[in-house]
């Protein structure tokens, strides 16, 4: 594998002759893999002479892999000036995580605002595709990319490459999870940093200070040079590169860092090869392992944890409502108790997804509520985060051997604890996930201590609790009844489980039912009586959700029909106890109202602005239009032109009819994605239509036309193979060019309504 450094330097760039030889540019590292796959570990800038480098030495078009491992600003402030993603040829894949509200491509288009930059996002050329990561792996072809969060002010990933043997660990922007000096590394966290970087070649690791220098920057998000060498030496990395270094250190500061790293691994005896990372060093690497194999869990499946629920044990009032306050721009659910007593007494009536136990409560050690809470809601692996008044030794002595999966010391920093919560929350398995869906099952159990619920089978087979103790996913309707009034709602209720595709209400048919979504998602659409818009997709819907209570409050018939995207468990209350509980409790009421206003509220929004297909993720069409007319009033103003496909699914009723809406949807997603991957992102995607979808081109030539057309198909073909589809999706294309192009769409509309019309002729 080829390693080569751009940039080396942290914070903000450090140019000048005091920083010649380690280089001012902030991180930006090349790899290539023996099988020709080029990845860049970060964006700072370095990235702009790795730009210019490309395009005098690679042939073209460029296929770039771009990792991110956070998207603080010297880690992405490069992106503008690399001259690759000006290229209408590039193929620019970018993964990163999410970070605090914002997805990576969100805070690249603001950093290139007009504000700020004369070119917007938009406006580049290339083909650009964004991936969100959380921990887990996946594979740029032979090479397996495994990720794991980092201990940062912000969510940060660590990449770990590996190809042909040889694996290469890039963890920037790293601090000690117990904040220590010394070689005492018994925090879980260090643990599992140190298991990650195990027998790597290269590892190329955060270390900004001096352990004097720390002591000063605790909090910060990064490592001593001391720090780096110790957990280097104990994961058996064959090389250690130095990274990040401290703008404030010369070349003769770095040196002096990188001394004392060698004479550290000397002290040791051992045969760990350290070097202070240059900008221009180059290495080949040729490791002695063999690949591994991949794990379970994809890194490229986001989870969302808007709406989980996180356990604060703690008597201080004030910590309590601190950790709220930064826990809720995350969209958590919080909820307190004062000790131990109330706080296993709680867990009972409403199971965490993560706890957080200060370690000294009124009634005793909080350490020693560790292993009861897991006990009791029976989840071994449950997240609990231990708030310590003390690290290193003494914490590692205290703590280390009570089974908490973190700990914390006071005073917490608030962009730590998110970044922490959010790792932690994402660890917990999405996929099948046997651990979620026990807890999300009821347990039928009789002899268990909480007397749980009881099952007995209806008339339909349908199970029908007899206790609301089984319902153990968070519904914030439900939770506005009192423990009697929910305990004889949910007695009359049953489950129901559905495939995925499966109709759940048809619509026109009457509504009988409220649907509580327990697990799983549903999509709400609707059939409009308006033929050019077809089936409008309303939205989606997850655990917590409800369902069908317009028709049961106006008793009318349903309009939208309402389909099980993935395997869904719904909780089916009757139209009778529904109306029952609305009539008599001024508390469901209520809440019932809001979340009608709500709805109502985020309808109000989104129509205006005619967001994204939810199916598809491209805009829809009043912002095609909004779009068009600001594209065209650019052209008209350059003098150029604008080209207009149309593009039409072949047979997509058929399709629905033979093969069922789930795999009609699929075929809607593969054509809107072959259209992203073919275009530019400066061009205009819309969906349409029912099954029909706009693709705007800029200054686009008959010979553009033509190959983003062959790519097209060959994308159809490809990804038709990749999500599996039983049939070969096709499409009738109508094409229309206007110099100057006109402010409406509409007339360029018809021409290639026509052009398509002459074609099926």
């Amino acid at each position: 594998m080829y390693v080569r450094f751009w940039g080396t330097r942290g914070s903000i760039p450090a140019p000048g002759p005091r920083t010649a030889k380690y280089g001012g540019n902030t991180p930006c590292v090349e790899l290539r893999t023996k099988d020709g796959t080029l990845i860049i570990l970060d964006c700072g800038t370095g990235a702009r002479p790795l730009g210019l480098h490309l395009l005098k030495s690679s042939p073209l078009p460029l296929r770039i892999n771009l990792l991110i491992g956070h998207t603080h600003w010297d880690h992405i402030q490069g992106f503008p000036f690399f001259n690759p993603a000006f290229l209408p040829d590039t193929e620019l894949n970018i993964y990163a995580p999410l970070g605090f509200q914002r997805s990576v491509e969100q805070v690249l288009a603001g950093q290139m605002q007009y504000s700020y930059f004369p070119v917007t996002l938009r406006d580049l050329r290339s083909r650009i595709h964004f991936a969100e990561l959380e921990e887990g792996c996946f594979r740029l072809g032979d090479v397996l990319i495994e990720t794991q969060y980092l201990n940062h002010t912000a969510p940060t990933i660590a990449f770990r490459v590996s190809s042909d043997g040889t694996t290469v660990v890039y963890a920037s922007d790293h601090e000690p999870f117990w904040n220590a000096t010394g070689r005492v590394y018994e925090h879980p966290g260090d643990q599992r940093h140190i298991a990650f970087l195990n027998g790597a070649d290269l590892l190329i690791h955060d270390a900004q200070y001096s352990a004097e220098e720390y002591a000063g920057k605790v909090g910060w998000g990064h490592s001593t040079v001391e720090y780096a060498t110790e957990i280097a030496l104990m994961a058996g990395a064959g090389r250690l590169a130095l990274f990040h270094h401290d703008p404030m250190h010369d070349d003769v500061e770095v040196g002096r860092l990188e001394d004392t790293a060698r004479a550290l691994v000397k002290a040791r005896d051992a045969s760990l090869e350290v070097f202070a990372a240059a900008e221009g060093r180059e290495l080949d690497l040729h490791g002695h392992g063999t690949t591994p194999s991949a794990g379970e869990k994809s890194a490229l499946q986001r989870r969302s944890i808007a709406g989980e629920r996180v356990l604060v044990v703690s008597p201080h009032e004030t910590a309590v409502a601190g950790v709220g306050q930064i826990l809720a721009e995350d969209g958590l659910v919080l909820f307190a108790a004062r000790d131990k007593h109330t706080a296993l007494a709680q867990v009972a009536e409403t199971p965490p997804d993560l706890v957080i136990i200060d370690a000294r409560l009124p009634d005793g050690d909080g350490a020693s509520l560790v292993q009861p809470l897991r006990a009791r809601l029976g989840r071994p692996n449950l997240p609990v985060m231990l708030l310590t008044d003390s690290s290193g030794p003494e914490g590692a002595r205290r703590f280390g051997d009570k089974g908490a999966s973190d700990y914390l010391v006071k005073p917490l920093s608030p962009p730590m604890l998110r970044a922490r919560v959010r790792a932690w929350l994402t660890r917990i398995p999405v996929s099948a996930t046997a651990d979620q869906v026990e807890r999300l099952s009821p347990s039928f159990s009789s002899s268990s201590p909480q007397g749980l619920a009881e099952a007995a089978a209806t008339d339909d087979g349908r199970t029908t609790l007899t206790d609301h103790a089984s319902l153990r996913v968070p519904v914030p309707l439900l939770d506005s009844l009192n423990r009697d009034q929910l305990a004889a709602l949910v007695a009359c209720a049953a489950e129901e489980n559905y495939s995925a595709g499966h109709i759940i209400i048809q619509g026109g048919n009457p509504g009988e039912h409220l649907y509580v979504v327990l697990s799983g998602r549903v999509r709400l659409v609707e059939e409009s009586a308006d033929a050019q818009r077809g089936i409008r997709f309303v939205g989606e819907l997850g655990p917590g959700d409800i369902f069908g209570e317009t028709a049961l409050l106006l008793g009318q018939t349903p309009a939208s029909r309402v389909v099980a995207v993935e395997p869904t468990r719904c909780l089916l209350v009757p139209q009778r106890e529904f109306m029952r509980a609305f009539q008599s409790s001024a508390d469901f009421s209520v809440t019932m109202l809001r979340i009608l206003a709500a709805r109502l509220a985020n309808m109000n929004r989104l129509l205006p602005h005619a967001d994204r297909d939810p199916l598809t993720g491209l805009i829809g069409r009043r912002a095609f239009h909004d779009q068009y007319r600001r594209m065209a009033a650019s052209a008209r103003r350059r003098s150029s032109s604008l080209t207009l496909l149309v593009f039409d699914i072949l047979h997509l009723k058929t399709i629905n009819d033979h093969f069922g809406y789930v795999i009609g949807d699929e075929a809607l997603r593969v054509v809107a994605e072959a259209l992203l991957h073919s275009s530019r992102t400066m061009d205009l995607v819309a969906r349409y239509g029912t099954d029909e979808f706009a693709v705007v081109l800029v200054d686009a030539r008959q010979e553009h036309v033509d190959l983003i057309l062959t790519r097209v198909q060959e994308k159809l073909d490809e990804m038709g193979h990749r999500h599996g589809l039983p049939l070969d999706v096709r499409c009738t294309i109508g094409v229309a060019v206007a110099e100057p192009p006109p402010e409406s769409a509409d007339e360029l509309l018809r021409d290639a309504d026509q052009d398509m019309n002459r074609k099926k002729a």
